[in-house]
């Protein structure tokens, strides 16, 4: 579980790589949820694959690598960026709900309305995302 989490776009792997240290300017911020297992729930969810399968594949790709202080930076895959894209405002409204039951399921709490604001927000970023030939990445730190 990370202290900070933020949601973020960057030109390419290298710019995302220097957020690591001091934190990207803008994006969505959220708090006190594993991102890296968010992301793959979130494509499991849209997608149908389970979340199983995702990890096993290798799950978000690290772009900078876990150091001890708890930071790191990942991208989404293209495929849940072009899901999030599509999804309508009800679509994304049954995956924050999912996802908030999941992590409840899991121990933790991750309230619905917490949910519902990282995930849409995150697909308003995929848009962008999409519009400026970027990818989406995601910073945690604890």
């Amino acid at each position: 579980m990370s202290e900070y989490v933020t949601f973020f776009l960057a030109r390419e792997d290298s710019a995302a790589v220097a957020t690591r240290n001091r934190g990207p300017v803008g994006g969505v911020v959220g708090s006190f949820f594993s991102a890296d297992d968010a992301v793959v729930i979130w494509e499991s969810l849209l997608t149908g694959r389970s979340v199983e399968e995702l990890w096993e594949t290798g799950g978000p790709r690290v772009v900078a690598p876990w150091v001890n202080d708890g930071s790191a930076v990942f991208a989404l895959s293209d495929e849940l960026t072009g899901r999030l894209l599509h999804a309508d405002a009800a679509q994304l409204e049954k995956l924050a709900a999912q996802w908030s039951a999941m992590v409840a399921r899991d121990g933790d709490e991750l309230a619905a309305d917490v949910a519902l604001r990282v995930v849409t927000g995150v697909a308003g970023l995929a848009h962008e995302a999409v519009r400026a030939g970027w990818p989406v990445y995601c910073r945690v730190a604890c």
